[in-house]
């Protein structure tokens, strides 16, 4: 199990080694969705991180990101509905309502699928959960792109997972990579790199390590889902990267 914790550190530590810039321009994007009742923006938190923050109704989804891909996810309605995700190249932390965090280490420790089954109890019961999917269902069939889309659908996709989706961050890394290649390759024929060029380069090879992680898994090995755990990481990086080169919003 060490080797293949060294394999999952090593495949995050690839997309996140680019250095941070030590000065990040101000950023506030703001994005009304009227169909979804969705509205999003991005700010710069205080603590050099990233924050996302989409309403719907009572449901709120806020979101820090981190140069690193770190992250630290809240779903949440009133009352005791709220889910908190936090990730880290060690795995992941998951919390719901009042109940005691749950761990889901990257080292895949003995009771690593007891305690899956435990974080899908919580986010099936969710209406908080639930409501943020529809959302995201909706931003995925319209396959939107800006940069708090992104933010959403990469969570979304994590949450799927969470939930026993065992395929859903490779579709999701599959659909950006195919679209995203396209205009990397298109960029590639002239001879400027831009912050989105940067971007997509990253979310394609964040593709391409996802697919060499699942390769070394069984199909039923439930391991597989930390590869979609450092996938998470490594886009998440590759947004930070983005707003923190260019705080223009993505068309």
């Amino acid at each position: 199990m060490a080797g293949v914790a060294g394999l999952l550190v090593a495949l995050a530590g690839a997309a996140v080694a680019a250095p941070r810039e030590k000065t990040l321009r101000p950023v506030r994007l703001v994005q009304d969705v009227p169909e979804l009742g969705l509205s999003a923006g991005v700010t710069m938190g205080e603590d050099g991180g990233f924050a996302v923050t989409a309403t719907a109704g009572d449901l709120t989804v806020s979101k820090q990101v981190y140069a690193d891909g770190r992250f630290v996810v809240r779903v949440a309605t009133r009352g005791e509905d709220r889910l908190l995700i936090s990730g880290a190249a060690n795995g992941l932390t998951v919390a719901y309502g009042a109940e005691a965090a749950v761990d889901l280490r990257a080292d895949g420790d003995v009771d690593y699928e007891g305690k899956a089954r435990r974080v899908r109890g919580w986010m099936a019961r969710s209406d908080a959960v639930q409501r943020f999917r529809l959302i995201n269902e909706a931003l995925e069939q319209q396959d939107a792109l800006s940069p708090e889309a992104l933010s959403l659908r990469v969570t979304g996709a994590l949450v799927a997972e969470l939930l026993g989706d065992p395929g859903a961050a490779q579709r999701l890394s599959r659909s950006l990579s195919a679209r995203l290649a396209n205009r990397l390759r298109k960029a590639q024929s002239g001879y400027t790199t831009s912050c989105w060029d940067t971007y997509q380069r990253l979310v394609v090879s964040a593709a391409n390590a996802l697919q060499s992680c699942l390769n070394s898994f069984a199909v039923y090995n439930p391991m597989r889902q930390v590869c979609a755990f450092i996938w998470t990481l490594q886009v998440e990086s590759a947004w930070f990267q983005f707003l923190s080169c260019s705080s223009f919003p993505v068309k």
